[in-house]
Formats: structure tokens, C-alpha cells, sequence
């Protein structure tokens, strides 16, 4: 019985042994250089870098981090469920960010611009079914380059649009919702320098007209309609108003707006790029409506 017990005991302090062992690793996790937990405990994000940066700028984007994931929590709900790790991966140069359920791959680190707060939208908030284009790239696209707009870096959407109208080189919100044409508007051939210019328009109307949508209608409406299938039918039940009457209301809205100061040209991003010779050399197709859904 003596043996018995002995063994018992020896087999509960191996079991609490193990325990505590499983849980050392969670608490170090808080206290490694890479790691942050947000408050609430739900995500962890490890920062991988790729790069060289110093550990001042790692504290920065942890802080960044944190604080973008506050503001997505605090703006619409949705049923998707993001992962409770997300690896994000410092790269070099300034090729395109993008940002998947449990990995976001940010570019143009060491230049400031990378686009944080729009990739942890996609990472929190869902795309598709798994990340895929099953329910478009619209408000998904759009939403994110809002709240990029709204609390990272600002990409002046709006006095965008604004030159657009101007120099009549508007794209039509119904091609960009029209599950038949939008891969050619957000998922081009970007080897293409026309091409990567036509996805950067798209992502800036979509987020420009999404701001409209917000700043008129309300964030609960347009909950409504974020990642949902057949887009244009959406719009319609949630508003009560067609594409077609929204987007002449947007329009009407940029074109009372000023237009873009020297100073906020200059922080535009390739603002010349966006305004010249090269939107003059995309195929007029992209341009062109299509009033079968008008």
C-alpha cells in the first residue's frame, strides 16, 4: 500500500511538473522581443523580420499593432472567427502588402508606407470564403483602405477621386461589383504598369465610395453589406436605393468637394502617376458602364 501511494504521489507532482511547463512558455511568449498578445488575449501576433530594423521600430509596430486591432474590433462585427496566432513578416522593398488568416506580409517598412491597419482589417475581419474572391473584392478591398485611411496612413481617396471626375477617368462602381469583371479591376496582371495603375483606382473608388456609404448612411448599414455574395442586390436591400442612385449621390458629394491643396499633392502618394499619361493608356472598356444593371 506504502508502494502504492508513493507511486501515486510521485505521478501527481510528475503531472503537476508537466503543467507548469505548459504554461511557462505562454507567460515567456508576453515577454519575448517579437511577441505581442492583445489585451483582451484572444490573438497573439509574432513579428518576423526580414529585414533589419532596430528593436525600437519592433516596439513601434507592436504598438501599432495593438492599437489598429482596437480600432477593427471596434467597428463592424462579422461571424468570422480570426486566429488566435498571426505571424507578421517584415520584407524588403516596396512590393504589394497582403494579409491572410493567420499571416500578413508587410512591404515598405523601412519608407513608412506600409499599409498595417488595412492587412490586420483583412486578418480580423475575414475575405471571402478563406481568404478567396468567392464574395468579391468591393467592400472588402474598400473597407480596408477606409480604415487604412481613418487610422493609419492616409491615402487621400477622395481628392483622388476628385481628379478623377475631373479628367473623366471615373470607373463605374457596377463593373467593380459585377463578380464578372471585378478580377480585372482588383487582380490584374500587375507586371503591367497600366495594369497596377487600373488595381490602384479600383481600390481607391471602392474606398472612397465606401467612405460616402459611412459618412451618409451609417457603419450598422454597411455591416450589412461588408464580404456578402452578390453585392448590387445587397446595396439595394440594405439602402433601399439602387448602385446606380448611390453612386450619383457619391459623385455629386466629390464634386462639391475642394480640390487637392499643393500640400496634400505632395503627401499623395505617386499622385502624378495617378494623373497622368499612364490612366490615358488603360483600354477604354474599363471606363465604359454597364447599364444592364442600371
Amino acid at each position: 500500500m506504502f508502494k502504492l501511494r508513493s507511486c501515486y504521489l510521485i505521478l501527481v507532482l510528475l503531472l503537476t511538473a508537466c503543467t507548469q511547463e505548459a504554461v511557462i512558455p505562454k507567460e515567456q511568449e508576453k515577454n519575448d522581443d517579437n511577441i505581442v498578445v492583445t489585451p483582451d488575449g484572444k490573438i497573439t501576433f509574432e513579428i518576423i523580420k526580414n529585414i533589419e530594423i532596430s528593436q525600437s521600430k519592433v516596439e513601434s509596430l507592436k504598438d501599432e499593432l495593438l492599437i489598429a486591432y482596437h480600432d477593427i474590433q471596434n467597428s463592424i462585427q462579422t461571424d468570422y472567427v480570426p486566429s488566435e496566432r498571426i505571424k507578421v513578416y517584415l520584407n524588403a522593398g516596396n512590393d504589394l502588402s497582403w494579409g491572410l488568416r493567420s499571416e500578413i506580409y508587410l512591404y515598405g517598412v523601412k519608407s513608412n508606407f506600409y499599409p498595417l491597419v488595412h492587412e490586420l482589417t483583412h486578418s480580423i475581419l475575414g475575405y471571402g470564403n478563406n481568404f478567396d474572391a468567392s464574395n468579391g473584392y468591393f467592400t472588402q478591398e474598400g473597407f480596408a483602405t477606409y480604415m487604412e485611411d481613418k487610422y493609419g496612413k492616409s491615402s487621400y481617396t477622395n481628392q483622388f477621386v476628385k481628379s478623377f471626375i475631373d479628367s473623366n477617368t471615373l470607373l463605374p462602381i457596377s463593373n467593380l461589383i459585377d463578380p464578372t469583371q471585378d478580377d480585372s479591376y482588383f487582380r490584374p496582371d500587375i507586371t503591367s504598369e497600366t495594369r497596377f495603375t487600373l488595381m490602384r483606382m479600383s481600390y481607391i473608388h471602392s474606398a472612397s465610395f465606401i467612405n460616402y456609404l459611412i459618412e451618409t448612411y451609417g457603419l450598422e448599414k454597411f455591416e450589412k453589406i461588408y464580404n456578402e455574395k452578390n453585392v448590387a442586390n445587397k446595396i439595394e436591400e440594405v439602402y433601399g436605393k439602387n448602385v446606380s442612385e448611390i453612386e450619383k449621390e457619391w459623385v455629386a458629394f466629390i464634386k462639391r468637394s475642394p480640390e487637392p491643396t499643393k500640400e496634400e499633392k505632395i503627401k499623395m502618394r505617386n499622385y502624378s502617376e495617378l494623373t497622368s499619361s499612364l490612366i490615358n493608356q488603360i483600354d477604354a472598356k474599363y471606363f465604359s458602364r454597364d447599364t444592364t444593371n442600371d
